[in-house]
């Protein structure tokens, strides 16, 4: 009878010999390029059998090539969460074809310096708090990495994901006059100048490829809110957005695209969601007009769980996984107005 592995400490000399194959590939170069994804992601985006897919898991874990945490809660812990954190991966990946300067060795070197499978050691928690909830922002950007990719893979062909990029490579900075304000409230900019941070969490690009040439591809920044920063702050950001794309047109010339469609803006609650659009419509952001570059919308209708029937058990399963095209949906809202806005729009 085979030993039962343990969950957060390394066990090779009990795991049964498996050959690294095409599937073991598969996984580990979907863990490269997303950074951080749970098991169910995983299994979504490979497709096939679902117990295979674990079992590639669970050899490439224990044989050092993928490494795991599980978020902390009350009673068992949530499900695994997959990263890279050996470069031994991304040269088999290289030895699979991958292009070498495509890989992100830096991000591997980072999370080996990080540690974060030390989460789950109860004596390291407290000392880990910073590293969780960056943890827990990266995987809800995959999140939504996950239901795009998918959400395209279901439109047979209608619209493809043809970019999709995360992390340091967008960080940049732009110059915008500095604000002042009166005793009665009103903003005006001044001759003086500040750098503000430009870091959006993603960019990607939508294809449509029976529009007219010209028109085939759309381009969206996107943010994950965790409710973690001040309104204020988040203004800035969407100050940031906005000098940068409608006032100095920065990603013409950065991102060699003409034109943003929006900067997509995901929180975590429908509260949060109304009280970030209404403060979007300050002049702070974007002056006397309020922009619809800024599309909000709600966590909760990608987490909203259903009830379903599989090989004769009942179980619950999440939106994202279920219906990804709700993506694409019109759930979106702007700060101008009530219209809800789709990304196919």
């Amino acid at each position: 009878m085979q030993q039962r592995l343990r969950k957060y400490k390394r066990d090779p000399e009990h795991l049964p010999a498996r050959k690294i194959t095409s599937r073991s590939i598969e996984v580990i170069s979907l863990i490269e390029r997303y950074k951080f994804l749970p098991t169910s992601l995983v299994t979504a985006l490979t497709g096939g059998n679902k117990r295979i897919t674990a079992r590639h898991l669970q050899s490439l874990y224990h044989n050092g090539f993928i490494n795991r945490f599980a978020f902390p809660r009350v009673g068992n812990p949530g499900e695994f969460i997959y990263y890279l954190d050996d470069a031994r991966s991304l040269a088999l990946l290289i030895n699979a074809g991958s292009d070498r300067e495509k890989l992100d060795f830096e991000g591997v070197k980072r999370n080996k310096e990080k540690q974060y499978c030390e989460i789950n050691l109860g004596h390291r928690i407290d000392d880990l708090q910073g590293r969780l909830m960056h943890l827990q922002h990266e995987v809800m950007i995959s999140r939504f990495h996950t239901m795009l990719e998918l959400a395209c893979q279901q439109s047979k062909g209608k619209v493809e994901l043809k970019d999709f990029r995360q992390g340091p490579q967008l960080w940049n900075r732009v110059e915008v006059s500095k604000l002042s304000y009166d005793a009665a409230g009103n903003w005006r900019e001044l001759d003086q100048t500040e750098t503000l941070p430009h870091r959006p969490d993603a960019f990607f690009t939508l294809h449509f490829p029976s529009e007219p040439a010209g028109r085939q591809n759309a381009h969206f920044f996107y943010e994950a809110d965790r409710k973690h920063t001040s309104i204020k702050k988040h203004n800035r950001k969407l100050r940031a957005h906005f000098h940068y794309i409608v006032k100095q047109r920065r990603h013409e010339e950065d991102y060699n695209i003409k034109r943003v469609r929006a900067v997509l803006i995901e929180t975590i609650d429908d509260d949060w969601a109304d009280t970030l659009r209404s403060a979007a419509a300050h002049p702070v952001v974007s002056g006397t007009k309020p922009s619809p570059l800024f599309w909000f919308t709600t966590s909760r209708l990608f987490t909203q769980q259903e009830e379903i029937t599989e090989d004769g058990r009942k179980r619950k399963i999440a939106n994202f996984l279920l219906r990804p095209e709700i993506v694409f949906k019109k759930i979106w809202a702007s700060p101008v107005d009530d219209t809800l806005y789709s990304l196919l729009d």
